[in-house]
């Protein structure tokens, strides 16, 4: 287990709505060393994580010590904002009962113009139903021409979409419904680049899902810097003893 904030002074934290404070080591403290390190390329290696390296088995099997997991944290910062990347198995599980649980209902639109006329249809909120089944629309992304719709039954394959509420008469054809992971986060031309689908000139439009926007998040995460093995125990000390003499 990682001892990295044992060298913090602790003061009295009240967390939530707890009314009682808590004695917690103190969150504001910092030392400028990583970042001084992170700029110093003779310090620090490129290295990849592997599927099912853990933190600490990851410092263990670099350092012979897994109590320096916290550097990987501190020396890339994408890893603090986005965590410790998933194994693939794991992540295609996550993605589909976890972050992508639902259906994306694809418009029959081809401008920004037919895109347009959705604005005010089928609100977040609305219940809707496709074909003979019904659910709520959970997001709209007109930028690519989809509803997302939460749903208990299966709704894949399904081509038609109206209010639940057969007062209202908005039927309208649909390209296709098809499960959430499925569905298109974003375009990207032949570089790799960010393009707009409606307003893009560009001639390569090929549509990301969210399922490859994850994977690919997913992969930049495994692609790190470590401080290299001579240099660990130098580094860590320092960071510690300034901690402790600020």
């Amino acid at each position: 287990m990682s001892n990295y904030f044992e060298k913090f002074p602790k003061v009295y934290y009240q967390f939530g709505d707890e009314t009682a404070s808590v004695l917690f080591q103190k969150l504001t403290k910092y030392s400028d060393i990583i970042d001084v390190i992170r700029d110093d390329v003779g310090a620090y290696i490129e290295h990849e994580i592997r599927d099912f390296d853990r933190p600490d088995t990851l410092s263990y099997r670099l350092y012979k010590k897994s109590e320096y997991d916290w550097t990987f944290f501190m020396m890339n910062e994408r890893l603090r904002e986005t965590g410790w990347p998933m194994p693939m198995s794991e992540l295609y599980s996550h993605a589909q009962t976890q972050m992508f649980p639902n259906y994306t209902a694809i418009l029959d639109i081809s401008t920004a113009d037919s895109a347009a006329l959705f604005t005010d249809l089928y609100p977040v909120g609305q219940r809707v139903r496709l074909g003979m089944k019904e659910g709520v629309v959970v997001r709209k992304n007109l930028d690519v021409g989809e509803i997302t719709i939460e749903a208990d039954s299966d709704l894949t394959t399904l081509t038609t979409l109206s209010y639940a509420d057969s007062a209202q008469s908005n039927e309208v054809s649909l390209l296709n419904t098809v499960y959430e992971y499925q569905g298109t986060h974003h375009y990207e031309n032949d570089s790799g680049e960010w393009v707009d689908y409606f307003f893009s000139t560009d001639p390569v439009k090929v549509p990301i899902t969210n399922l490859d926007y994850l994977i690919n998040e997913n992969d930049a995460s495994k692609r790190i810097r470590v401080i290299k093995k001579e240099f660990i125990d130098t580094i860590v000390g320092r960071f510690k003893n300034a901690i402790e003499n600020e």
